[in-house]
């Protein structure tokens, strides 16, 4: 991180005030101990002294309206160029952000767009088999499925920033009935060992909002798949104290930095921006986050590069 440079001024306006005040009480002391020495030179040092004191009353004259306003002009330069270094900063973003959501869109709908177009040309239908078609449906089903959820983040983080909350519908539920769902949907897609393991001290219901929470899981279990190597193990412990009920995603995958921890959940940032990095808006974190903190419950990430990472989330009891 490169260092926020503050202009140098020469001088500190405070700093100055309190120097001349200071050597004017000083001054006056020396003068009016040397009275006391030198009666015959009396009548000058009382000169000297009547201009100290005026000297007193000019002071703050001049720090108030003079050197004050100068300060106050030097804060307002100070801000005006950090205001407008995070403009620079979340233009850049931003208009990073329209780049990959622009190519992530494209995606999708340029998959739709090619398989419809096969299955609308007859001459095609019949060069193929059930199995051949049933896998074009599936592919544009999916890809339906992802373009929805590109929206759906969009909505989400469009609702945050401008300060609503995201609309959450409560009930008492299952979590263990939930991520068995979220499980089987993503284990078909999947070419990892998923385990799931459920203390005995869980409740048997949580009062949570189904769609929300199964979007943070699915959300942190594709995460863990994405960044893991096949054939690696999954873990979803869930567990139950006083506190509430924890749900911990654990993987082996490619891990992260403390830096990349630090920031994963801003909105936008992706931990690997490079061509080859996992596909996403950057977007998932940030509303995870943001899902259960509505929930008033508590998220953390443990990580160590080249070692996995674990993720858990609490919702109370």
């Amino acid at each position: 991180m490169v260092e926020k440079k503050r202009p140098n001024y020469p001088i500190n306006p405070r700093v100055l005030f309190l120097k001349i005040l200071g050597a004017v009480f000083l001054a006056e002391f020396f003068v009016m101990f040397f009275m006391s020495l030198l009666p015959e030179l009396s009548l000058a040092l009382e000169a000297f002294l009547d201009a100290l004191t005026l000297s007193i009353l000019v002071v703050p004259f001049l720090y108030f309206f003079l050197l004050q306003p100068i300060q106050k002009t030097i804060i307002d330069h100070e801000r005006t160029e950090a205001e407008r270094s995070e403009l620079k900063k979340m233009d850049i973003v931003k208009s990073e952000f329209i780049s990959i959501a622009a190519h992530e869109l494209r995606t999708p709908v340029a998959t739709i767009m090619g398989y419809t177009e096969l299955l609308s040309d007859q001459n095609m239908i019949d060069t193929l088999d059930e199995n051949q078609k049933k896998n074009f449906l599936s592919t544009i089903y999916e890809s339906s499925e992802q373009l929805d959820k590109i929206v759906d983040d969009i909505l989400d983080v469009s609702r945050i920033e401008s300060g609503q909350r995201i609309p959450l519908y409560k009930k008492p539920l299952s979590i263990k009935i939930l991520l068995e769902k979220v499980l089987n949907r993503l284990s078909l897609k999947s070419n990892h060992n998923l385990i799931l393991e459920v203390s005995t001290e869980v409740p048997e219901n949580l009062e949570f909002d189904e769609h929300r929470i199964d979007q943070v899981i699915e959300n942190l279990l594709s995460n863990a798949i994405k960044y893991s190597p096949k054939q690696s193990t999954i873990t979803i412990v869930v567990e139950a104290d006083d506190h509430g009920c924890s749900v911990t995603v654990t993987d082996q995958g490619i891990g992260m930095t403390k830096e990349q921890i630090d920031r994963v959940y801003d909105k936008f940032y992706r931990a690997d921006s490079s061509d080859t990095a996992v596909r996403g808006l950057g977007l998932g974190m940030s509303i995870v986050k943001q899902i259960i903190d509505d929930h008033n419950g508590t998220i953390s990430i443990d990580s160590k590069l080249s070692q996995g990472t674990s993720v858990c989330f609490t919702l109370p009891l």
